[in-house]
């Protein structure tokens, strides 16, 4: 192979072309990609190709190319097919794998001529994972025999097919048009590693790789060199470093003495300005300045937590965001600035203006990016990595002081005594964000963070009523449901499926909302046909919102009986959400059979399809269909926020 070819960019119809196979050696993972990820893929390529799909955007420009990443590769020497080059995947195997299924999807919805898609084949197999290739290779020519292989690649398919339906991407004019872009102007970096490489050698440095210059990176030295001196500078490059990792409290990246000397001695004091944050610093800077070495040592307090203890600490939590979403976040809730775009590949547009000035001013920004950090870090939701149960935190820092000692911990973010009212806020942002899963465009965080904003009291360190957030976000929610209905009949009539009616194509907040619901009523000790907590049991104790983003059909959308599908199958009553590995798992299971495997597997993934199992009977016809009917009749009153 010449030089000219080891990095070669390539279109996607290129990157599939019959002729070159790739191969995903034994030693790479499973495919893993879930809808966080694969809807961030389908979202980017649509802001490429200037199709429109968030509430709010009016303008999207078309690019003229898309560069989606690299897939680095080593080209194998001997294979079976001569006439073809095969290369072995060393790197972005999850990314190509997602675009086969992709592909797989577009070619099926028939929107481009055979002479289009000539020549194009999904050219990716595994080694020594036959499953995995043949489930490929099933979804590209539309077979499907009874339960599928590896689930994770058709809960792929699912995802895929879900999020075109519900983001209004499924006409024929749309996914034509991102089809075409995607074919001829989304490029992929093929890098083809040179001849006798020591891969296990490669391998050692592509774990240790530093990572690129990020955009906010760039917009820190844009702000920095506006600012008029050392003691400026260096103020704000404290805060910006603090604020800029996302899955530690913000207090603690400030040393521990400043951090002190600026959120006081609980850590809970929001200083008054940029200015009042600086003179602290400037002071701080200027003590150690003048300290000796002997004195610096003198003055070395003694800790109880070794910096082990307080690490594992932070490490934690995770975040429902990036840093990079976070500061479009902040810049939209600047009222002077309008029009901004939650979308991070447009983060310094958002910030330049066209004469290359900057639209805010670099303190003024800072200081509102470490309010907002801070109402974040204690009122809005986070991943608990240590508590599986529970899934996601609300709490807040704490300081605990004993002597000349000071540790961190983490309490409830509305007290001891506000537990309850704790937990009903934890799982309303977990309602929202898990029905929000790709970074981008997270419009109830900046919904959420704008209620904060209005309703916290300064003088008392950002604190917030827990009543009155509560309120607002279930405002928050209906407005989202009336948007979502547009003030449609909910029921499903002759002359109208409704909006709830549609099967796969019902916005997985829809489902979420009614779960919110259903588990706030039910905590409540309300009863839905006799089914209260009591009789859910583990289904309701055990109950968290997570990432489940396939809709399943209770009785199934094949009969497998044999007999005739059920006529208004994709009614509402007959649909719940579930995670999609379980979905393409268990699609066409008879409702006995699905109900006895979540029996044995002691669980149940919706607080719906719980209430849905307590019933004997589910079916098209007969005290079957008198259920589901029931059962919907009930839970589209709880959508609707009407006691039954």
């Amino acid at each position: 192979m010449s030089q000219d070819n080891l990095v070669k960019p390539l279109s996607v119809k290129e990157l599939f072309d019959k002729k070159t196979e790739y191969i995903i050696p034994i030693y790479q993972r499973n495919y893993a990609w879930g809808a966080p990820e694969i809807e961030q893929l389908i979202q980017d390529i649509s802001d490429a190709a200037g199709l429109i799909t968030q509430p709010g955007e009016t303008v999207s420009v078309k690019q003229v190319k898309y560069y989606l990443g690299s897939l680095v590769v080593y080209q194998r020497t001997t294979h079976s097919q001569q006439s073809n080059t095969v290369y072995e995947t060393i790197d972005g195997q999850q990314r190509h794998t997602t675009l086969s299924i992709l592909l797989a999807y577009l070619k099926h919805r028939k929107v481009l001529g055979e002479s289009d898609l000539a020549g194009l084949d999904i050219n990716l197999t595994f080694d020594s994972r036959p499953k995995s290739s043949r489930a490929l290779d099933d979804i590209y020519k539309g077979k499907s025999s009874g339960e599928p292989e590896e689930p994770n690649i058709h809960a792929a398919l699912n995802i895929i097919q879900r999020y075109f339906k519900t983001k209004g991407l499924d006409t024929e004019a749309k996914i034509k048009q991102f089809c075409e872009y995607l074919l001829e102007n989304v490029t992929i970096l093929r890098v083809v590693v040179p001849p006798q490489t020591d891969l296990n050698h490669y391998f050692e440095i592509m774990n240790n790789r530093g990572e690129q210059l990020e955009k906010h990176e760039v917009l820190k030295a844009k702000f920095m060199a506006t600012l008029s001196n050392d003691e400026e500078r260096n103020c704000f490059s404290t805060i910006w470093d603090a604020c800029s990792n996302m899955t530690r409290y913000t207090q603690m990246g400030f040393q521990s003495d400043l951090r002190k000397e600026v959120f006081g001695d609980n850590w809970q004091t929001m200083p008054k300005s940029f200015d009042v944050i600086q003179a602290k610093h400037t002071s701080k800077q200027q003590k150690q300045d003048a300290m000796t070495l002997r004195e610096i040592i003198d003055n070395k307090t003694p800790s109880e937590n070794t910096d082990d203890e307080e690490r594992e600490k932070e490490e934690r939590f995770g975040t429902v965001i990036d840093f990079s979403n976070f500061l479009l976040h902040v810049l939209k809730l600047m009222p002077e600035i309008k029009g901004v775009s939650l979308d991070d590949k447009k983060l310094l547009d958002a910030f330049i203006s066209k004469d290359n000035g900057l639209k805010v001013e670099a303190k003024t920004f800072v200081y509102e990016l470490l309010k907002y950090r801070i109402l974040f870090d204690s009122y809005i939701i986070k991943p608990d990595q240590h508590n599986e149960k529970r899934k996601w935190s609300l709490q807040t820092l704490i300081a605990n002081t004993s002597g000349t000692s000071t540790s961190s911990s983490y309490n409830n973010s509305f007290g001891k005594d506000q537990d309850t009212l704790n937990e009903k806020l934890r799982m309303i942002l977990a309602m929202f964000h898990v029905s929000n899963p790709a970074l981008v465009y997270k419009r109830w965080l900046n919904d959420a963070l704008s209620i904060l904003n209005r309703n916290t009291k300064e003088d008392t360190g950002l604190s917030i009523d827990g009543e009155v957030y509560l309120t607002e976000l279930e405002r928050l929610s209906d407005r989202y449901f009336e948007e979502i209905t547009g003030g449609q009949c909910l029921e499903l009539n002759e002359e109208s499926l409704g909006v709830l009616h549609q099967g796969t194509g019902v916005q997985n907040f829809v489902f979420n909302r009614l779960d919110y619901l259903l588990w706030k009523r039910l905590s409540d000790g309300e009863t839905f046909d006799g089914k209260g907590k009591k009789e859910l049991g583990k289904h309701f104790d055990d109950f968290q919102f997570s990432f489940r983003t396939s809709v399943e059909h209770y009785f199934p959308q094949t009969d497998p009986s044999g007999a005739s599908k059920m006529e208004d199958v994709d009614r509402f009553g007959n649909l719940c959400l579930i995670s999609p590995s379980s979905n393409s798992r268990l699609s066409n299971y008879s409702p006995q059979d699905k109900k006895s495997f979540y029996r044995e597997n002691n669980r149940a993934e919706s607080l719906k399809q719980a209430i849905m199992m307590s019933y004997d009977d589910w079916g098209p016809v007969g005290l079957g269909r008198k259920n589901i009917e029931k059962h919907e009749s009930a839970m589209l009153k709880v959508l609707s926020a009407i006691k039954i």
